[in-house]
């Protein structure tokens, strides 16, 4: 009777007689070989003949050095300071792209020497610089997602926005279509088009004569909602050419930021609390707003 291959951190806490979080823990440290390999992915298959070994005295593996600001880091999690202009992910069929996934999985390799495993949690937009939060194993990956899904992570942006809103704060309250029309998603025009339900918070930081600073919450977190729910309102995101925003100020991407990020770890419900400053082109429009027009 053949018997199926199993996860790593199964079969460890099972053969050494460990907790399944202890398991994932030393697995994570680089303390457990598998045919004299070493692996640190918990979610790695192994079939019942294969030989697994678990090291307690070999020196636990420091944290690796990221090429990316990281200020939250350890062995199956990491939250990075992404700036304008990286993609998250690459994109469909992009293998080669360029982006914080691809130079995190580099990063790893690097150290470990095999193939290494890394997902996203969330993701931002191009041109959106801030936090990003990115998991170093399946498992880390499965049970954040499941996190994000469950609304335990606070997302707070920072948006330079064309105009000053009346309602402060306020709450946009649309559903964002399935459908892209033009390469570009939309708000959902009735109640029988395919839609996802979307919910925006906005607060102002700062008021200038033709702009404002905004704090922005997510409830929901779809792809491009803040700039289709700013644009919504009548207020776009400055140098979002593609949602109606002005190229102003010096912007050449859209103005969001995503600058705090907090959640439970999810494997230790320990608590995660980054904070990010704007990238200096943000901070540059800043500064000429302030300097061309006085503060109401």
């Amino acid at each position: 009777m053949d018997f199926p291959d199993e996860r790593l951190d199964v079969r460890v806490a099972r053969e050494f007689g460990l907790s399944r979080r202890k398991a994932q823990d030393v697995i994570a440290a680089g303390q457990v070989d598998v045919e004299s390999e070493r692996i640190r992915d918990a979610g790695h298959r192994v079939a019942p003949n294969v030989l697994v070994t678990f090291n307690p005295n070999r020196r636990r593996e420091e944290a690796i050095r990221l090429s990316l600001p990281a200020p939250f880091q350890d062995e199956t999690l990491v939250v990075v300071d992404k700036p304008p202009g990286l993609l998250s992910v690459p994109t469909e069929g992009g293998t080669h792209d360029d982006s914080v996934l691809s130079r995190l999985r580099k990063d790893l390799e690097r150290i470990r020497g095999s193939r290494a495993y890394v997902g996203a949690l969330h993701r931002l937009d191009r041109g959106t610089s801030g936090l990003l939060a990115m998991a170093l194993s399946r498992e880390c990956h499965a049970a954040g997602r499941a996190a994000f899904r469950d609304h335990a992570f606070l997302r707070l942006y920072l948006a330079l926005v064309e105009g000053v809103p009346r309602n402060d704060p306020g709450t946009i309250d649309l559903p964002i279509a399935d459908e892209y029309q033009g390469g570009k998603r939309h708000i959902a025009r009735d109640d029988d088009e395919p839609s996802r339900h979307a919910i925006t918070h906005y607060k102002v930081v700062e008021r200038f004569s033709r702009a404002s600073l905004l704090e922005v919450e997510l409830d929901t977190g779809r792809q491009h909602q803040i700039r289709l729910h700013l644009r919504a309102i009548g207020h776009p995101i400055m140098g979002d050419g593609v949602y109606g925003g002005k190229e102003r100020s010096g912007a050449s991407r859209p103005f969001l930021h995503a600058s705090r990020l907090a959640f439970p770890h999810p494997f230790t419900a320990q608590p995660i609390d980054c904070e990010s400053t704007p990238p200096r082109d943000f901070a540059e429009a800043l500064r000429r707003l302030r300097n061309r027009a006085p503060r109401r």
